[in-house]
This record gives C-alpha cells, structure tokens and sequence, in this order.
C-alpha cells in the first residue's frame, strides 16, 4: 500500500502522487478496489493552453488600449503581470506539480505582479488594497491547510509559511512609507500574520523549529 508522508494517507492502487497534494508516493502498490481511471492530466496540454492565453492577451491589450483609449503605463503594466504570470506558472507546472505548493507559489506570483504594476504605474490603490489583499488571502490560505493538515502541512511547507508571515507584515513599511491612502488593510494584514505566527509558534512548535533547522543548515 503506498503512503502519502505530507498527508499521512494511504492508496491502493497504481497511483504514482497522492490525489489530496499531489506530492510522491512511498511504498508499494496494491491492487485497487476501485476501476482503473483512464483519464491523465496533461501537463503539454496545460502549458499549450497557458501560452495560447498569453500570447492572446499580449496581442490584444494594445489594440484594446489604442481603442478605449487606456494610458499606456497601465497597458504596459497589465503586458509585464501577464508575462511574469507566464514565466512563473510555466516554471511551476513544468518543475513541480505539487498542488498545494503551486496555490502557495502562486500567491508570491500575484505579489511580484502586482509590485511591477506599481513600479510602472505609480496607483496607490496597488499598495492600500490589493498587495494588501493577496497577503491576507494567503495566510487565509494557510490557515485552513494548518487546521486541515496540522503538523504534516508545516513540515513540508515551512518555507511558504514564514515567507507569507514576513510579506503579511510587509504592508505596513508601504503605510509608513506614505505610500497608501488608508491603513486599515496594511493593519489588517499584519496583525493577521501576527497571530498566524504566534498560532504556529504556540501549535505546531516543533514542526516548524525542525523545519526552520532544515533551512538554515542547508
């Protein structure tokens, strides 16, 4: 029977990765109870479809911008998030597979687009909301796999979680910074992250002692 380490499942059949995080299998196989499913996800056809997308939307965006008359920053910071989107989902899909660990990348994705169209477009509401809002859905996100998967989660995703506890608090340095017009959501995010940490350090202390371990010594 093989076993999931992270989820702490265990599959019969001839599955290769666990269908809950999609990470490998240990063990060996057993017959499955259940009939064979002859449906395979393919990666080919996720990147062709990811780059048709793209290579679209970088075509049309400035016919659409020349049309509706959209200043040209925005069109070229719209141009540089979906590039970035592309580049990183490409690596994702083609490198790593794990599910939880794309949802958990993804959010730096979205920080690093969102980062590039403030720098090209100087829009407040980038740094008052929505940098703001992608760090509280994140530690939201981490939140429920903590409670779901408790200290197997921790284990296998320490790295994922320190980085959204330190860019939760990040927004405030954008507050201080004078670079946001109300400081309620760079408040919220921090204080979320906050807790979040204090919740890890008082719950899952050891998971995430010897995790942190791991990462420094490598």
């Amino acid at each position: 029977m093989r076993r999931c380490s992270k989820c702490g499942v265990a599959f019969t059949g001839d599955l290769d990765r666990c269908p809950l995080c999609q990470a490998e299998l240990e063990g060996e196989a057993e017959p499955s109870v259940f009939p064979v499913n002859a449906v395979r996800k393919s990666g080919a056809v996720a990147l062709a479809v990811l780059a048709f997308v793209t290579g679209a939307c970088l075509i049309a965006l400035p016919f659409l911008g020349h049309l509706l008359d959209i200043p040209g920053d925005i069109v070229l910071a719209v141009c540089v998030g979906l590039a970035l989107n592309y580049l990183f989902v490409r690596n994702i899909i083609v490198h790593n597979p794990d599910f939880l660990r794309v949802v958990a990348r993804y959010f730096l994705i979205l920080l690093a687009i969102a980062a590039a169209w403030f720098l090209v477009t100087g829009n407040l509401i980038v740094t008052t909301f929505v940098i703001p809002g992608i760090c509280l859905t994140a530690i939201v996100y981490d939140v429920v796999l903590v409670a779901v998967f408790r200290g197997t989660f921790v284990s296998g995703y320490a790295k994922y979680l320190l980085f959204d506890v330190v860019l939760g608090v990040a927004p405030l340095a954008l507050s201080n910074l004078g670079l946001t017009t109300w400081d309620v959501p760079a408040y919220a995010s921090a204080l979320s992250a906050c807790v979040f940490l204090l919740a890890l350090l008082v719950f899952t202390r050891r998971q995430l002692l010897a995790e942190m371990r791991k990462l420094f010594s490598a």
